[in-house]
């Protein structure tokens, strides 16, 4: 049964659309980024059965606390802030470490994160990016890019 502190891929998605790299790639791979929010809360909300007001002030995670808990410091255990990451999720995470790899990167980053979305199962991340046109193929080679800029 879902609970309101889950971490689902949808809420990774939407940690990730805070990202100025990310965003940048998306206007690179012609998506407007906040067209692709909205795509998100409107699949998500279509999704539902019923919304509860807490649900919808729950519903986000930040980046932050993402990529702390996906690279936590000195080999301590992962901290979701009390959320717990669903198997969906869990899975979309072990993605993203591959892709980490393939890129040569020492930590996963939020272009790692996009990635790994952009091949996600779930069906509200793909209907958000089939919307806008939006798949992993194109989309490595601009992350690899915009990555190398990061400082």
């Amino acid at each position: 049964m879902a609970d309101r502190h889950d971490v689902h891929p949808h809420h990774l998605l939407r940690a990730v659309l805070g990202d100025q790299m990310v965003r940048d790639v998306l206007v690179e791979l012609g998506a407007d980024p906040d067209e692709v929010r909205v795509t998100l809360d409107r699949e998500w909300l279509a999704a539902a059965d019923t919304i509860a007001l807490e649900e919808i002030e729950s519903v986000g995670i930040g980046l932050a606390t993402v990529l702390t808990a996906v690279n936590p410091p000195f080999d301590d255990p992962p901290d979701w802030e009390g959320r717990r990451i669903t198997e969906p999720t869990r899975e979309l995470l072990v993605r993203a470490l591959g892709v980490r790899g393939i890129t040569q990167g020492a930590r996963v980053g939020s272009g790692h994160l996009l990635l790994a979305l952009m091949s996600s199962k779930d069906h509200i991340v793909a209907a958000t990016f089939r919307t806008h046109g939006l798949h992993s193929r194109g989309a490595r080679t601009v992350v690899e890019r915009w990555s190398r800029r990061a400082p």
